[in-house]
């Protein structure tokens, strides 16, 4: 049950983050490897706080499923 109201504080914290960001209509100039774009601060904010979520779910459950299937192998070597 706890775990339940951490998880819905921090979502409750990144949409008020982003409320009080979208006030900000500052443009910024966003320079990558190919080419450079204008966007707003918080559209900057919202692609980098969503490519970290996606990277450290990625990464979470590579090791998830390497613990999980870490037996595996060893039985069906031994079956054959």
């Amino acid at each position: 049950m706890t775990r339940f109201f951490y998880v819905v504080f921090i979502i409750a914290l990144i949409i008020f983050g982003l409320i009080l960001g979208s006030l900000n209509q500052q443009v910024a100039e966003f320079n990558y490897l190919i080419a450079k774009t204008e966007l707003r601060v918080v559209d900057i904010a919202a692609l980098f706080l969503v490519s970290g979520f996606l990277l450290g779910l990625s990464v979470s459950m590579a090791f998830i499923l390497k613990a999980k299937t870490k037996g595996w192998f060893a039985k069906s070597a031994d079956k054959t």
